[in-house]
């Protein structure tokens, strides 16, 4: 590979000093907004929970928590828009290619996001203020079940966006596929192939020369692209919607049910060993133990991981790397049974290196992109130029290959203490189920050994309750985090995945570390505000 080609895809595949700066402050927001997102969604759950219990034993107990752990949704509600909003701009104006997306594959979801979900979710979370307590209990539910289920629909939408960047299913057809032969194919050709073809080389070109979301600013812009989602309902349809959906908000609502109320229970349980607290936790625990139990052995091990092995080959390599061995995901090939069968359903179906995909990168063998367009779009060779025109099919495949080696061990690493929490998750999820939730014969004399004779003797007997409900509280969070992290970290070099890369997104302007240090402060301040919020209970 020439100097001047390898130049060339440097800019493309390896991120800038502005991308790593806009990173921070993007991780920073997404996570601090996904905080309380997942108490919103969660304490519905907590109140039902108490409020069945209010209605069945009439106890005030549960019903006046019920109004407090209300008023705290509220807020948390508002510092979700507050912190989504912020999220938004700075998509926005830090990655402003990102508005591509938004009018095209996203604009569907999003219009019905905001216009359907969201302000449906804020306005009955006002009339549910009014009703609790007052009104009855039908009418009550009702509408609490109603708003948890709109907040619910709002993370579909939003949910829908992030699975179409990660899996571009439904529009991009072989498009991928023609570029980097690994990739499948992503359902119907619905694209526009000429409105593709002169956004890639736009944006190419500026890239190459600077920054990619110059393009945007370009005054022919629009004429040269067109349309470019011929049908922009597909993305609903992906089959990486419902299950990025599914396993994403079963982790908010455990988060939001043990993260934020359960774990403020149990700590106050522990301060004071006031029976009251018990009595608050019991109910809770029901809608840990199944969401948890749901969440990450359903949704999370099975589902999500198909999709991963189906349509993101490259980051199932980078998932691995950690049990890889000598070699391992830097070689051809090698052999995890453990691995294989759960990816393929085959313990001896090998495991696919780097190196694989860098042969299947060489199958394109040395068709330039200037022969490409000269073939295609000729009208477009103009805006590749030197040194794009002379760069090989093959290269720019294994540039996009290279760039993931690097990350692959920090992806491997989330991606494992997401497996690790998620299995002492069910653990802590069964010992709760058998022992205090339900009987079953065995399975409860085991649970209660278990909770009884070894955390009871290690804790205090009155104590294993609430560590149970503490320990999935702390592990929900550490997997969803962690997994969230392996998700998008995997995704690179693309911000679409074998579409447009990370650095075609990025603003031009320069930010520099004093601007990350001013908004990230504000971000904290923000979190110091509304961080107290669901302790209060």
């Amino acid at each position: 590979m020439g100097y001047s080609a390898l130049g060339a895809l440097n800019e493309l595949y390896v991120h800038s000093a502005n991308v790593n700066n806009a990173m921070v402050m993007t991780i920073i927001g997404i996570y601090l907004h996904a905080v309380f997102v997942s108490f919103t969604l969660g304490f519905p759950l907590a109140i039902l929970a108490w409020l069945i219990k209010w209605y069945r034993t009439g106890d005030a107990l549960f019903l006046n928590y019920s109004k407090t752990l209300t008023m705290v949704w509220a807020v948390n509600f508002a510092l979700g828009a507050v912190t989504g909003t912020i999220v938004e701009f700075g998509l926005l104006d830090i990655w402003p290619t990102s508005i591509l997306l938004f009018s095209s594959s996203a604009f569907i979801p999003l219009l019905y996001e905001a216009t359907i979900a969201f302000i449906g979710e804020a306005v009955l979370l006002v009339l549910f203020i009014i009703a609790i307590g007052r009104w009855r209990a039908r009418y009550t539910f009702s509408i609490l079940i109603a708003t948890w289920l709109l907040g619910s629909l709002s993370g579909y939408f939003i949910l829908t966006a992030n699975a179409w960047m990660n899996v571009p299913w439904g529009g991009m057809g072989d498009i991928p596929h023609a570029l980097y032969p690994f990739l499948p194919s992503y359902g119907p050709d619905a694209a526009n192939l000429t409105a593709t073809l002169n956004l890639a080389a736009l944006l190419l070109h500026y890239t190459v020369d600077g920054s990619g979301s110059v393009a945007l600013t370009s005054t022919n812009f629009t004429s040269l692209v067109g349309t470019y989602l011929t049908n922009p309902w597909l993305p609903m349809v992906n089959p990486d919607a419902v299950v990025t959906t599914l396993h994403t908000l079963f982790a908010a609502y455990a988060i939001g049910v043990g993260g934020a109320v359960a774990l403020a229970i149990s700590i106050r349980f522990f301060r004071t060993h006031d029976s009251k607290y018990a009595k608050l936790l019991k109910p809770l625990l029901w809608i840990l133990a199944v969401v948890l139990l749901i969440e990450p052995i359903v949704l999370g091990g099975h589902f999500m991981g198909d999709d991963v092995v189906a349509y993101q080959p490259l980051k199932f390599t980078a998932l691995t790397t950690l049990t890889g061995g000598p070699g391992g995901v830097y070689g051809y090939e090698y052999y995890d049974p453990v691995e294989a069968l759960f990816a393929y359903g085959n313990p001896y179906h090998p495991l696919y290196g780097f190196k694989y995909y860098l042969s299947q990168c060489r199958m394109l063998g040395n068709t330039t992109f200037g022969e490409l367009y000269s073939e295609l779009d000729p009208g477009m060779l103009s805006y590749l130029g030197p040194p794009l025109t002379n760069v090989t099919l093959a290269q720019n495949c294994e540039a996009a290959v290279l760039s993931l080696e690097p990350l692959a061990p920090l992806v491997s690493a989330f991606y494992y203490t997401m497996i690790g929490a998620g299995i002492l998750l069910a653990i802590a999820a069964v010992l709760a189920l058998f022992t205090y939730l339900v009987r079953v014969p065995i399975l409860s004399a085991i649970t209660d050994f278990i909770n009884n004779e070894i955390l009871g003797v290690l804790i205090g007997t009155d104590n294993v309750m609430p560590f149970l409900a503490s320990a999935m509280a702390v592990l929900s969070a550490i997997a969803a985090t962690a997994g969230w992290a392996a998700r998008e970290i995997g995704r690179q070099p693309w911000t679409v995945y074998g579409l447009i890369t990370t650095n075609e997104v990025v603003t031009s302007d320069a930010i520099t570390p004093g601007f990350v240090a001013f908004v990230v402060a504000i971000l904290l301040a923000i979190a110091v505000v509304g961080g107290p919020w669901p302790c209060t209970t």
